[in-house]
C-alpha cells in the first residue's frame, strides 16, 4: 500500500491518545499519594431470539459486554474515573445490541474494532476517562463522562447527552461524552451546571454549549436550561414535587433548529414536552406512568421514514416517530430477591404499543438472572415496505442474561 493513499488520522485522535497516555503517566506518581483506589467492574452476556419469521435470518443473538472500571481519589480534591468496555455481538447487526446497550457520536476516537463481519463484530473502548477537581461547592470535570439532565424516565426532553430510548431494557450504565463540566453550588439544594462538549468529529457542527440552573424550593425542584446544541438553540425546563406521597415530574423544550434538512421537514422549530407520575402503590408495588409529546414526530405512519432518517433521531437525540404517547410501568417486588416489571409503551396516534415484561432474580451479592422479552402490537410493514405504525414492525423477541459484578 501507498503510504500516501493512507489514512492519516485526525488530529483530536492523535490528542485524544496523547492523552489517555499521558494519564497513564501521570497516575504513576500521582498513586503513591492517593487516598483511595478503587479496581472492580462486571460481565453481562444476553442470549436473545426473535419469534417471528425472519426470512431464514439467523433467529439468535448474542451479547457479551465486560466492562473494568478504576477509580481514584488523590489529594487536593482530585479524582480520576476510567471505565473500559468490551463488546462482542453475533451476528453483527441485530436488534439485541440497541435495546440492551448503546453508545454515542463523539469528538475523540478511543474505540477499536478487533472484528466487525456479518458474524460478528468485537470492540474495545474508553466509556469513561475523566479528571475532576472539587472545592468549596465547586466541581470542575474533563473528559469522557455521563451527563444527565431533567427527569422523564421514558421520553426525555431536556437530556440531549445520549438519552436511554424508550426500549432500553438495561439503564445501568449511560453513554460516556467528551465533555467539560462546571457545577457551582447556590444553595444546599441548588446548583448551576455548565457544559461544554462534542457529539461528533467537528467542534462547529457537533460542539455544545449549555447551562442549567437548579433550584430548590421546598417540597418542589425547577431547573431552567439554555444552550447551544449541534446546530440548534434550545431552551427548556423541568420540575418536580412530592404532593402526597406521589411524585410529579415534567420538563419540556423549545428548539430553533439550524439543520437545513429540518426546514424540508417543517420543523425549523418545534416543541418536546413529558410529564410523569410515580407512586408507591404498597410495600412492594411501584408505579411509574408518563405521557409525551414530541413535535418533531410524524401524525401519519406514511412520514416515519422521513423522521427516522433525520439526523436528530440517527444520533438519537430523538428516538420516537410520532407525536403522541403514553406509557406505564408497574414493579413488583414479589421476594427479597426477585423483581418482575410489566412496562407498556403506546404510541397514541397510530395505536401501537410496545410491551416489555421483565424479570430480575437476585442469585447472590454479585450475580443475578434476568429474563424478559420484547412485544410490539400494531399494524407491521406494508406491501410498499413502509411501516403501518411504529411499534407494530418491531421484532418479537425474548431474551435471557446473566450479570455477574466484581
Amino acid at each position: 500500500m501507498n503510504r500516501s493513499n493512507r489514512p492519516r488520522p485526525r488530529a483530536a485522535d492523535v490528542a485524544a491518545i496523547g492523552l489517555a497516555i499521558g494519564l497513564a503517566i501521570a497516575c504513576v506518581p500521582l498513586a503513591a499519594a492517593a487516598q483511595t483506589w478503587t479496581l472492580g467492574g462486571d460481565a453481562r452476556v444476553y442470549q436473545f431470539l426473535r419469534l417471528d419469521d425472519v426470512d431464514d435470518a439467523r433467529r439468535d443473538a448474542e451479547l457479551g459486554i465486560g466492562r473494568l472500571k478504576l477509580e481514584g481519589t488523590l489529594a487536593h480534591g482530585v479524582g480520576v474515573e476510567a471505565h473500559g468496555v468490551f463488546s462482542l455481538l453475533s451476528p453483527s447487526g441485530t436488534v439485541a445490541q440497541s435495546i440492551a446497550s448503546g453508545t454515542t457520536r463523539r469528538f475523540f476516537n478511543l474505540q477499536h474494532t478487533f472484528e466487525s463481519g456479518d458474524d460478528a463484530a468485537m470492540t474495545l473502548e474508553a466509556d469513561r476517562l475523566n479528571a475532576r477537581w472539587e472545592r468549596s461547592g465547586l466541581r470542575i470535570g474533563a473528559g469522557r463522562q455521563a451527563i444527565t439532565w431533567g427527569v422523564n424516565v421514558f421520553w426525555p426532553v431536556l437530556d440531549l447527552f445520549a438519552p436511554f430510548a424508550p426500549e432500553r431494557i438495561d439503564r445501568e450504565y449511560k453513554p460516556g461524552v467528551d465533555a467539560v463540566r462546571g457545577t457551582l453550588a447556590i444553595g444546599s439544594l441548588s446548583q448551576v451546571e455548565v457544559v461544554g462538549a462534542a457529539l461528533g468529529s467537528s467542534i462547529s457542527r457537533d460542539g455544545i454549549a449549555a447551562a442549567l440552573v437548579r433550584v430548590n424550593l421546598g417540597p418542589a425542584d425547577v431547573g431552567v436550561m439554555l444552550g447551544r446544541f449541534h446546530t440548534d438553540t434550545v431552551a427548556g425546563g423541568f420540575v418536580t414535587a412530592n404532593v402526597f406521597g406521589t411524585g410529579l415530574r415534567g420538563e419540556v423544550t423549545f428548539t430553533d433548529s439550524g439543520d437545513a434538512a429540518d426546514a424540508d421537514l417543517g420543523r425549523s422549530r418545534f416543541w418536546r414536552a413529558g410529564f410523569g407520575v410515580d407512586r408507591q402503590l404498597t410495600a412492594t408495588v411501584t408505579l411509574t406512568a408518563e405521557v409525551a409529546w414530541n413535535g418533531f414526530g410524524a401524525t401519519r405512519p406514511e412520514d416515519y421514514g422521513r423522521i427516522a432518517a433525520a439526523d436528530r433521531v440517527r444520533r438519537g437525540e430523538v428516538s420516537s416517530l410520532g407525536r403522541y404517547y403514553v406509557g406505564g410501568s408497574i414493579a413488583w417486588q414479589v421476594h427479597p430477591l426477585l423483581m418482575l416489571t410489566g412496562t407498556a409503551l403506546i404510541n397514541a396516534g397510530d395505536g401501537s404499543a410496545l410491551l416489555l415484561p421483565h424479570a430480575n432474580w437476585s442469585l447472590s451479592d454479585n450475580m443475578s438472572l434476568v429474563f424478559g422479552g420484547v412485544f410490539g402490537i400494531g399494524a407491521g410493514l406494508r406491501r410498499d415496505g413502509r411501516p403501518g405504525s411504529e411499534y407494530g414492525a418491531v421484532p418479537e423477541t425474548i431474551y435471557s442474561a446473566i450479570k455477574v459484578y466484581f
